[in-house]
This record gives C-alpha cells, sequence and structure tokens, in this order.
C-alpha cells in the first residue's frame, strides 16, 4: 500500500499522561515497506537462503526451488564463436586455487578468440539468471536471460533471504532503480524494518528512552518518506535510514519498536521531516541554515548530552576532531569533489551561523551551506580551520607514533632528530637512542570541529545523553523537535 503523506488533522484527543494525541484522519502506517538494499545498484548479486530459496519469473514460472545460490547479472560479456562467458571482474576472491586457474583458462580463451576475430568476438547481453554449480563457479548454469531487467521474486518459508552474504527478512525482488541499475528491493513488514533500523543507526546497549525515541524518530521519517521512487519506497543507506537487515537485531530494539507502535512525531497535526544525526556538537542547528527549507520545529536548541561520546572508546571523534591536509592534499581532495582551485593558499570562512556552523567558505569560489562539510572531507559543518605556512615546525617524542605517522602522511620532513646516550651501570656509553624528532611541515590546512552529521533535528548521541539522565522518549522528541506532539496512527 502506498502511503499519501499530506493529510492534516481535523479533531485530535489527547490520551492519558498528555504526550499521546490520537489523530483519527492520518493514514495508519503500511504493514510494509520496500526498501532498495543494493545501494546504488549492483551488477553481481549472488541471492540466496538459509533455508530453501525459491526464484519466480516475472509470468509466475518458477525458475528454481532449493537451497543453493542464484546469481543476477547485467551487460554479460559472452565470446560467441566459444559459447562461454568472460568471468566477471572481482569475483575471483572467494575461489580456489583450481577455481582461479579455471577461471584465469577461461579469460586466455576470450583474448585469444578476440585477437582472432576482433571486437565483434564479443556478445552483451544485459541481464542473466545463472544457478551456481559449487563454490569454484562464478558463473553458474544459466536459467534465464533478458535484453532487461526482469523482475525475478525470491522468496524462502524456512530461512531468512541473503543478498551478496547479508541476511534479510521478508522477500527480494531484482529491479531497476531510477537511473536504470539492477538494485535488489526487498519487501519487509515495518515492524523489522524499523527494529533493524533503531539498531543499525544506534547501539542497541543504549538507554532504552534512546532506542525509543529513535524507534520514533525512524518511523516519522518512513511514514514521510514512502513511494519516493518507482520501485521502491526508501533507500537502505544513510540517504534515507541505515538498515542492515538482521545483522542487528536484538531484543531490545524490538521493545523499542513495539512499546511505540503506531506513534510518530506531528507538528500541529503534520508528520514531520524528523531529521537526526549522530552528534550536534553541544547545539543543533536551525534547518535554513544547512537544508532549503526554515522549519519551526528544526530549530537550534542546546544538547549537551552530546558530550558523553568523549568518554566512548568509539564514538569520542564524534565529539571532538581535527583532520590536517597539506596545500597539496587539499589540492586533490577538492579536484576529486569536482572543484578545481589549483593549490590553494587559505580559506576564508565568510559566513557562520549563530551556533558556528560554517555556512559559507571561500577558495576561489564560495562554497555554501552544508557542502563545506563535503567538499573539506570533514564530520560537521561545526569547524575552525588555521593553516600553518610552509616551514612551520613541531617537535614530536618519538613515541608518539600516532603522531609521527601523521606528520608522515601529510608529507612533512624530518629536519632535526634528537638523542640520548646510552649507558650502562659503569657509566660505559653503549649507544644512542631516538627520542624525537622536528618536523618541517609543508604549508598545512588544519580543521577542527565537534559533532558528526549535519546537526539538524535529533543527536543521537544527545537522546542517549539525555536518557542517562532520565529523560523520557517523549521528553528526548519534545526538545530536538520543537512544538512537536507524539501522536497515535496505528499500525507498528
Amino acid at each position: 500500500m502506498r502511503l499519501a503523506c499530506a493529510a492534516v488533522i481535523v479533531a485530535a484527543s489527547v490520551l492519558a499522561g498528555g504526550d499521546r494525541a490520537f489523530a483519527s484522519t492520518l493514514a495508519a502506517l503500511p504493514s510494509t515497506v520496500r526498501v532498495n538494499i543494493t545501494g546504488l545498484g549492483v551488477s553481481y548479486a549472488v541471492i540466496a537462503s538459509t533455508g530453501t530459496v525459491t526464484a519466480i519469473a516475472p509470468d509466475g514460472a518458477v525458475l528454481y526451488r532449493g537451497g543453493g545460490k542464484t546469481l543476477a547479472r547485467t551487460n554479460v560479456r559472452t565470446v560467441a564463436s566459444l559459447g562461454v562467458e568472460i568471468p566477471p571482474r572481482g569475483s575471483a576472491g572467494s575461489l580456489s586455487a583450481e577455481g582461479r586457474a579455471d577461471r584465469a583458462s577461461l579469460l586466455r580463451e576470450a583474448r585469444q578468440a578476440i585477437a582472432d576475430s576482433g571486437p565483434s568476438a564479443i556478445v552483451t547481453v544485459p541481464f542473466q539468471f545463472s544457478l551456481l554449480q559449487g563454490a569454484d563457479d562464478d558463473l553458474g548454469r544459466v536459467l534465464l536471460r533478458g535484453d532487461k531487467i526482469q523482475g525475478i521474486k525470491f522468496q524462502t518459508n524456512d530461512g531468512v533471504l541473503m543478498v551478496n552474504g547479508k541476511a534479510f527478512r521478508g522477500t527480494f525482488e531484482l529491479s531497476p532503480d531510477d537511473e536504470g541499475d539492477m538494485i535488489v528491493v526487498n519487501t519487509v513488514s515495518t515492524h523489522d524494518y524499523l527494529a533493524s533500523v533503531v539498531g543499525s543507526e544506534e547501539p542497541s546497549s543504549w538507554e532504552a528512552e534512546a532506542l525509543a525515541s529513535q524507534a520514533v524518530a525512524a518511523r516519522t521519517y518512513l511514514y514521510t518518506h514512502l513511494a519516493k521512487h518507482r520501485a521502491y519506497d526508501l533507500e537502505g543507506d544513510t540517504r534515507d535510514q541505515e538498515y542492515d537487515g538482521t545483522m542487528n537485531e536484538d531484543a531490545r530494539t524490538l521493545k523499542a519498536v513495539e512499546r511505540t507502535a503506531g506513534l510518530i512525531a506531528t507538528y500541529h497535526g503534520t508528520p514531520i521531516d524528523a531529521l537526526y544525526s549522530a552528534n550536534a556538537g553541544g547545539v543543533t542547528e536551525d534547518s535554513e541554515n544547512v537544508f532549503a527549507n526554515a522549519l519551526p520545529y528544526l530549530r537550534s536548541v542546546a544538547s549537551p548530552g552530546d558530550e558523553v561520546a568523549k568518554d566512548s572508546s568509539w564514538g569520542h571523534t564524534s565529539w571532538e576532531w581535527t583532520r590536517e591536509l597539506s596545500a597539496a592534499q587539499l589540492r586533490d581532495f577538492l579536484q576529486k569533489r569536482g572543484l578545481d582551485v589549483g593549490t590553494p593558499t587559505g580559506i576564508t570562512l565568510t559566513s557562520a551561523s549563530s551556533t558556528g556552523r560554517v555556512i559559507g567558505a571561500t577558495l576561489v569560489g564560495t562554497i555554501g551551506k552544508d557542502r563545506s562539510r563535503y567538499y573539506f572531507g570533514l564530520m560537521s559543518s561545526l569547524f575552525t580551520v588555521k593553516v600553518l605556512p610552509t616551514g612551520a615546525s613541531e617537535r614530536v617524542d618519538a613515541t608518539n607514533a600516532d603522531r609521527v605517522r601523521a606528520l608522515d602522511t601529510l608529507g612533512a620532513r624530518v629536519a632535526q632528530t634528537s638523542f640520548e646516550v646510552l649507558r650502562d651501570g659503569y657509566g660505559n656509553e653503549l649507544g644512542l637512542r631516538v627520542t624525537g624528532y622536528v618536523y618541517e611541515l609543508p604549508a598545512t590546512f588544519v580543521f577542527s570541529g565537534k559533532g558528526f552529521g549535519h546537526g539538524v533535528g535529533m543527536s543521537q548521541w544527545g537522546a542517549q545523553g539525555m536518557a542517562l539522565k532520565g529523560a523520557s522518549y517523549q521528553q528526548i522528541l519534545a526538545h530536538y523537535y520543537v512544538g512537536t506532539a507524539v501522536t497515535a496512527v496505528g499500525g507498528d
């Protein structure tokens, strides 16, 4: 079922505790959601099941049923005169020595056929579906060919489905994405999708109220982003919400979804755009300073809970971070992102929001809004930049291996080495030991900042910090989404 999310609440009644509103005119959540689980598309997809997989052709015919692995490929190149396929690139890594030898033999035969007959020896098949014959088979026995991607459906009754080794509940269907590349669409229950998103977006070990606030935010985001694509609803990565299938299933994420079942966040009766990011660096941002629109519920608020990340072994870099790039490295980095400004000599931060986030930065042209963190490869736009001139020096202790490695990567030159004399108990010299270095740096840009992500809406680390201090999920949502209510629309 596709859902239109522009409905407006006509009448609402406040339920127990005053924290939930019931909106009879908002459609309930659908029972299933369709997710693209193969990113920007794939040309080689191995689809199987932990039990029995059934592959069904678009006309309803069963192409395969069993415990084997199937293979969907696009643009399959075949040597017509030999009747053999050219093995796909990058698929030999898991083959045995014998399998790699067979693969090399096929490639030699293909090269010889091309040498004998020219490029016309190669025929390209737009789509092919095969059954792999064993661990050393990366081509398979052909079951179906087509001049376009075929909408083959996959289901299982005694396990979970897998694509390229990653497991998912529900069913699969092959489809072209909006650009025409092959993707695998996972149709999964809304309940299972949300439980996976919560566990993929936050550690399941986090506080129950933080997980619950994430469940409502994820459900609201789902509600307002359904049917954005021709063949599916949502991307299964950070372009929408991270969705890792069964990988992060946990009783705690399931509970977070079930205790908030059917609840979304609304503003004056309308479902909100429930944006969130990992860490706001102590303060969230007004939406118009990052995105196109000024939304009344996406206002800058203090986020002191973000600081709990600094005590995390893996999350501390989302609180404070530093990134160093030499002028040459920054030039190359910008060129890869489509900005050719030569070797930069300076960066001017032309404008910043009241929270300190960079809105505009100038090298030769102007970089606007949240694009600065993309072009400079930064974790957030809450940063400052310092330019060190060529020849600046830095003294480093020889035991500081991380800093020595970073300076070597930067292209810094050792200008001086310090030693100490080692002596035995009688005062005799045993040799010298390096104690430190003085590096001469190239022209260097030092970016220092806080936070991870765009900083608009709910901060996930901030929610965890609030939960640790006793806040409920309703209080967390009300804090980050200003003026909103938690509304029951029904469904999972």
